[in-house]
């Protein structure tokens, strides 16, 4: 945490003394100059030494939760009655703990430490470009509402799009799974074409969720990126105009640091973006793996009633029973 306040604060400072560097140029004052230099180096040392060690920690804890979710998701599995194994192929559970499983945590092993910066970078920005220039920041802010709008309704989309892509592989891991752990039986059957034909049909089917969903995304690239670039544009324009009509409202020190706040905020919000992205992606994922951790037996293994004495002679007599997912099966 202190690490973490740190470098946010050497790296929201960044920029004033960025401005002030160059508004010292400007105005021709070698002290200053040599001062804002100074205080550049040194936060710039801060960002760099307390980021690193933020980074290092962050990682830490995302493969720790790593580990920790493949261990749940077997424990689950290995605990499930007989008729749980009928009805679930081989595959789709080596998938949960394989592809599923990692698709969930890759996310929050490599952008927890991204998504908390980010969001001070953008809530910092925002503040910092309001103090510098408040009518700057109005004129910024009005893209700000529709690429907002397209991404959300773009995640909500690709959330349902990507879990049926992985329930697709899924299927073609089932497949692969069952093909090679039977692989005399196949040779012998010689139905090696129709174990590939099914083979293929799953990964076909994941192939054109993943084509619809990419082009659909770079739809909303392309909306998003235009805005946003339009807004900068709109801002260097108003803002040079200002900056050389009234240089007592805004000077060009002012307007580098709010070019260089606005291009953080950019920055921060591409990266959330882009984490909202990947988090949607890994939702689907995710879906499939809590609901194989919340699936509980019928049968507690744990329950029981315990013997207080016990003989090596056992007699069994009337006994019927069946597994859900097999025809009855009764012994007298």
């Amino acid at each position: 945490t202190v690490c973490l306040a740190i470098s946010s604060a050497a790296t929201l400072a960044l920029p004033k003394y960025q401005g002030a560097v160059v508004q010292s140029v400007v105005d021709k004052d070698r002290g200053q100059f040599e001062m804002d230099i100074r205080i550049f180096v040194g936060l710039s040392v801060l960002t760099g030494v307390f980021g690193a060690i933020r980074n290092t920690c962050f990682r830490i804890v995302g493969r720790k939760i790593g580990i920790r979710v493949r261990n749940q998701i077997f424990s689950s599995i290995i605990k499930q009655d007989i008729a749980f194994f009928d009805c679930t192929s081989t595959g789709q559970l080596t998938a949960r703990m394989t592809s599923d499983a990692g698709a969930m945590v890759s996310p929050i092993r490599t952008m927890l430490n991204s998504l908390i910066t980010s969001c001070i970078s953008v809530v910092g920005g925002l503040v910092m470009c309001f103090y510098t220039s408040w009518k700057l920041s109005i004129l910024a802010f009005t893209s700000i509402g529709p690429i907002i709008y397209l991404t959300g309704m773009y995640a909500s989309w690709s959330k349902v799009v990507n879990r049926e892509i992985w329930t697709a592989l899924g299927d073609a891991n089932a497949v692969a799974t069952e093909a090679i752990c039977n692989i005399r039986t196949v040779r012998a059957f010689s139905t090696e074409h129709l174990e590939r034909s099914k083979y293929q049909a799953s990964t076909s089917r994941a192939l054109n969720k993943g084509m619809k969903d990419a082009i659909v995304g770079g739809g909303t690239y392309l909306t998003t990126n235009g805005l946003d670039l339009g807004a900068g544009a709109l801002i260097l324009w108003y803002g040079g105009t200002v900056a050389m009509q009234q240089p007592d409202q805004l000077s060009v020190g002012e307007l580098v640091t709010f070019q260089l706040y606005w291009a953080m905020i950019n920055s921060g919000y591409k990266t959330l973006n882009s984490m909202l992205n990947n988090f949607t992606r890994a939702a689907g994922a995710a879906q499939r793996v809590v609901s194989l951790l919340d699936c509980l037996p019928e049968i507690d293994t744990n329950d029981g009633k315990k013997l207080s004495e016990f003989t090596d002679s056992i007699e069994m007599k009337n006994i019927g029973f069946h597994y859900q997912m097999r025809c009855a099966v009764s012994r007298n």
